[in-house]
């Protein structure tokens, strides 16, 4: 490939992802996984530990983001559905936002991450970042 066609290939890879929205996350769910939409989906649930310093004690933030993994996407499908409250897991996939109107009159963002890759990782419950 002459320097020209590297280049050209270059910028034309920067323009394919310059608008991509993926996303990657792992933690612990805190509840079981589940069918959702006649099976069409599983829905489950992640937390996560931000660990941060505050007059010299370390404090820890738990984040929890919602995945949706979709029957088409069969492999990591199959992996979703078979996930319990506790097990840890890996998720990439692209982040969707939408405004939600809470009971109480607020309104916040809702994001929901959806997924087509799952890992489920084995491992020891002291490691764990959110309980179980």
């Amino acid at each position: 490939m002459s320097d020209n066609n590297v280049k050209q290939h270059n910028e034309n890879q920067e323009k394919l992802f310059a608008d991509t929205n993926i996303s990657m996350k792992s933690g612990r769910l805190v509840k079981d996984a589940e069918l959702i939409a006649e099976g069409r989906y599983v829905k489950f649930r992640i937390g996560t530990n931000k660990q941060y310093e505050q007059d010299g004690e370390v404090k820890n933030l738990v984040n929890y983001f919602n995945v949706l993994v979709s029957h088409n996407l069969e492999e990591a499908f199959n992996i979703a559905k078979e996930l319990k409250k506790g097990d840890w897991a890996y998720v990439k996939g692209e982040d969707s936002s939408k405004s939600v109107d809470t009971p109480e009159g607020h309104k916040e963002t809702a994001v929901t991450t959806f997924a087509w890759k799952v890992v489920k990782k084995n491992t020891s419950e002291e490691n764990s970042p959110v309980p179980a």
